[in-house]
């Protein structure tokens, strides 16, 4: 064992050393001037010092990251990988659209209807791609050290951009609290509410920028092994197996009464029923004798909607020949209703009460007792000073405002004032929307204005009943039901509708005379409020035509609206297929045959025209 040295006799001990630990360090011995001991030692000291200074300036030792780093890459490899593949799985089990973000659906519905071929396969790839595209995200995210932040700011930016603008369209439509806490259902059931999706795509977001290092090393290796994962799950993602299901196999359907849905081609007696006579008043005959169609004029007032409109904007012009009753202003009027409104001769008047021309105008003509009973409508949606506005022998009403104290918002009323109308018999004979036309205005003020031509049209040319269509039997149900359903209903235009492998997903027991004569079909979710406010709308009393309301199975059924439609035939589509469906949707049938369709329910002319009822 050697003895312990001083430091003093190192230089003496170097030379020994050296050779036995690192020789590859010594190189090999130079002939040169002979030194002394200690110069010797110093000499190759030197190389030894300098190199190992080089090493430990090269390679420092690491210190650990921050707490917040720490959290920023857990939440990044951990929270932002977990959150793209859960969502992955969801749409990967089902391969249903509807668990998408509404704008994105919306962009591939229309790609699908606008492109060739098939737009329920073109739908199911795209999901297939989509499925795929977030499996390859979620993987290269979990295992990449270089790629992992660009691409979670990357994705999640984009999330976030989607969902504001699905909030803000929901917000523009229904209200922002509708878009706070979900949407109407008009595309079914989705996941988690626009909002929630937000706040955590938002945090994730904010986590990888600010709390997580940039510049970091790594291989390329994990967004291969994602892209093929990718790949795979998108190319061998089982095709669903749907087994029907039909919620009205076992329920009882009433038929709407067809005494009450004259056709042209079809006579009112194809099914035995005691009809009674027509109630409409003589004033209302068509030529010839004949009665028009039921309107409903004659039983009592229809009871206030349920669910006021949030805007009023009549179309005057098109209420002429039509029943008072019918239209959505009319019954914003608050009950009760003059018991004789809908016999005899009156005048309806909408003013409000800070109009300065509405006041010349009670003074100009309504100064003193009419012929014509008078019924005065007030809408008091002004602040402004009100202005005594006499109305001499006039029946007074106001349309539906809140009271003081209640929640909620009032209607917003954007028609013009005043504004006056003529009724013979309950039907709307005459318009005046602009009182300084002398022309117009007389029309409406004069005691006996010319009924309308919509009134007493010419009888239509006697047709051979279509023998086939009368005795057409539904199909039923499809022999093969595909897993996924996107109808492009304008292709079924002038096409019999039981052809389409969609119409005939109609569960429950369809009327025998459903391919005879005309008849409105209307797609709907119980739990969508566009298509309850159609229901109301137009389809709650008497119906003049026969009606069909077929519900589209996949709504919630915490949030259903009753179906405010009495006398509809009340089914649904079979459970089990994904319907890519947005409602409502109003078809209207003449023999089995689509006459027309409408798709946007808010184009109140087109819906009008489609539906024809008779007045």
């Amino acid at each position: 064992m050697r003895e312990c040295c001083s430091v003093a006799r190192i230089p003496e001990l170097i030379p020994e050393l050296i050779p036995e630990a690192i020789p590859e360090l010594i190189p090999e011995p130079i002939p040169e001037p002979q030194l002394g001991t200690e110069s010797r030692a110093a000499s190759r000291i030197e190389p030894l010092r300098k190199s190992l200074m080089t090493t430990t300036t090269a390679t420092p030792t690491p210190s650990a990251p921050s707490p917040a780093k720490t959290i920023g890459l857990v939440l990044l490899h951990g929270g932002t990988a977990a959150w793209i593949g859960y969502g992955a799985l969801m749409k990967g089990l089902d391969l249903n659209p509807q668990f998408l973000p509404g704008p994105v659906l919306k962009l591939l519905t229309w790609a699908a209807t606008s492109l060739p071929g098939d737009a329920t396969a073109f739908l199911e790839l795209s999901m297939r791609a989509i499925v795929g595209i977030e499996v390859f995200l979620a993987l290269a995210i979990l295992l990449s050290a270089r790629f992992a932040r660009p691409l979670a700011v990357m994705t999640l930016g984009l999330f976030c951009v989607i969902l504001v603008y699905a909030i803000i369209d929901t917000a523009r439509k229904d209200g922002w609290a509708e878009a706070m806490t979900g949407s109407c259902g008009c595309f079914g059931e989705k996941g988690l509410p626009a909002t929630v999706m937000l706040g955590v795509d938002a945090l994730l977001l904010a986590s990888a920028i600010f709390l997580v290092p940039g510049g970091r090393k790594g291989s390329i290796m994990p967004l291969v092994l994602g892209a093929i994962a990718g790949l795979a799950v998108a190319v061998f993602i089982p095709n669903r197996e749907v087994t029907v299901e039909d919620p009205n196999a076992t329920a009882s359907v009433t038929p709407a009464d067809p005494a009450t849905t004259p056709s042209t081609t079809t006579p009112t007696t194809t099914t035995p029923t005691t009809t009674t006579p027509a109630t409409t008043p003589p004033a209302t005959e068509q030529a010839g004798g004949a009665k028009p169609p039921e309107t409903g004029i004659g039983s009592p007032w229809p009871p206030a909607p349920s669910k006021y409109e949030r805007i009023y904007f009549p179309k005057f012009k098109e209420w002429v020949g039509q029943p008072f009753r019918d239209q959505k202003l009319a019954l914003a009027i608050v009950r009760p209703m003059p018991e004789d409104i809908e016999r005899g001769d009156w005048i309806v008047t909408f003013s409000r009460p800070d109009c300065d021309v509405c006041q010349r105008f009670y003074e100009d003509h309504f100064d003193a007792p009419r012929k014509e009973r008078v019924l005065k409508v007030s809408i008091n949606d002004t602040t402004g000073q009100r202005l005594p506005m006499d109305c001499v022998g006039c029946e007074e009403r106001e349309v539906y405002r809140l009271k003081p104290g209640e929640e909620g918002r009032s209607p917003e009323y954007l028609l013009q004032t005043p504004c006056v109308i003529r009724l013979r018999d309950g039907v709307v004979v005459a318009v005046c929307t602009d009182v300084d036309n002398p022309e117009e205005l007389a029309a409406v003020l004069s005691p006996a204005p010319p009924a309308p031509a919509a009134q007493a049209p010419a009888p239509a040319p006697a047709t051979p009943e279509p023998v086939a269509a009368a005795k057409a039997a539904w199909p039923g149900l499809p022999a093969k039901v595909e897993a996924m359903y996107l109808p492009d209903f304008k292709k079924m235009i002038g096409k019999p509708f039981a052809d389409a492998p969609f119409a005939r997903l109609i569960g429950g027991k369809v009327p025998d005379d459903f391919l005879s004569g005309r008849w409105i079909v209307v797609y709907y979710r119980e739990d969508c409020d566009h298509c309850h406010e159609l229901l109301i709308s137009y389809f709650t009393g008497k119906l003049p035509v026969r009606t069909m309301a077929i519900s589209i199975p996949d709504a919630d059924p915490k949030n259903a609206l009753e179906n405010p439609c009495d006398e509809c035939v009340k089914l649904s589509l079979v459970k089990g297929p994904n319907y890519i469906i947005g409602t409502p949707v109003v078809l209207s049938l003449n023999d089995g045959v689509v006459e027309c369709v409408v798709d946007n329910v808010d184009d109140i002319a087109s819906l009008e025209a489609c539906l024809k009822f008779p007045q």
